[in-house]
């Protein structure tokens, strides 16, 4: 009986310490383990437990606090994420001190190239440079016949700009020539196609859960808690924070 109070008092001044104790059989150091895992689980349950408490008490100042978290997080993916850059242009500095000319050359090109091409997100996508670039993108594969605008200018002189006082209004004017309207047919039909292919994955919000095994799970999961989450809501977070009876 001494020798299992000495041993409860040691494991009680080993938990406190949070340090793995020596001189522990293996069944004993898995009983220490576990004995860990339920005070970090009760802790977490306390935790949980307090927060909302002061959720129901005081909303605002919950939301606030939500808030600040939040912006702290953010914070700290942007520092990480200029530091992985700062490892990057290090590494990169490291392999430029070992390729050619050519090799650079060929490289820049490329991230031009890419940067051209990049594609617009956002309220980016309806500003000026973006529709002009679009405009251009579609150019590249309609060639324009100078020859022939020149030449229908000459022609048909000032009725090329005609306006409401024209005289030549209503009248048939300009008849392009056959194979212009099946090329911009033909245009409008590939932009149609790639327009129906074209799917934008969603971005992932690192602050969710995950109660989902697969894309379909997760878009069900998604229409339940569109339906029936008011009202699951308390059930739902006893389940998470292990406190439902």
């Amino acid at each position: 009986r001494r020798s299992a109070e000495g041993f409860r008092r040691f494991m009680s001044e080993a938990e406190s310490s949070s340090a793995v104790p020596h001189g522990l059989s293996a069944k004993q150091q898995k009983l220490f383990e576990l004995r860990m895992r339920m005070n970090e689980g009760r802790k977490m349950n306390h935790q949980e437990v307090a927060a909302e408490k002061r959720r129901s008490a005081d909303p605002a100042g919950e939301a606030k606090r939500q808030r600040e978290l939040s912006e702290q997080k953010r914070e700290k993916r942007k520092a990480e994420a200029a530091e992985m850059e700062e490892e990057e242009e290090e590494d990169n500095d490291d392999r430029n001190s070992w390729i050619t000319l050519e090799q650079a050359d060929g490289i820049e090109k490329k991230k031009a190239k890419k940067e051209k091409n990049k594609a617009a997100c956002g309220w980016d996508i309806f500003n000026q440079d973006s529709l002009h670039k679009a405009h251009k993108k579609r150019l590249a594969t309609m060639k324009v016949d100078l020859e022939g605008y020149k030449a229908q200018k000459a022609e048909q002189g000032d009725d090329v700009y005609r306006d409401a006082n024209s005289l030549a209004f209503g009248q048939a004017g300009y008849q392009p020539p056959q194979e212009k309207v099946e090329a911009m047919v033909t245009e409008l039909l590939d932009k149609q196609e790639k327009r129906n292919k074209f799917s934008r994955r969603r971005g992932e919000n690192e602050d969710d859960g995950v109660d989902y095994i697969n894309d379909r799970n997760k878009h069900f999961n998604k229409k339940i808690e569109r339906a029936f989450g008011e009202y699951t809501k308390v059930i739902k977070s006893n389940l998470e924070r292990g406190t439902a009876l």
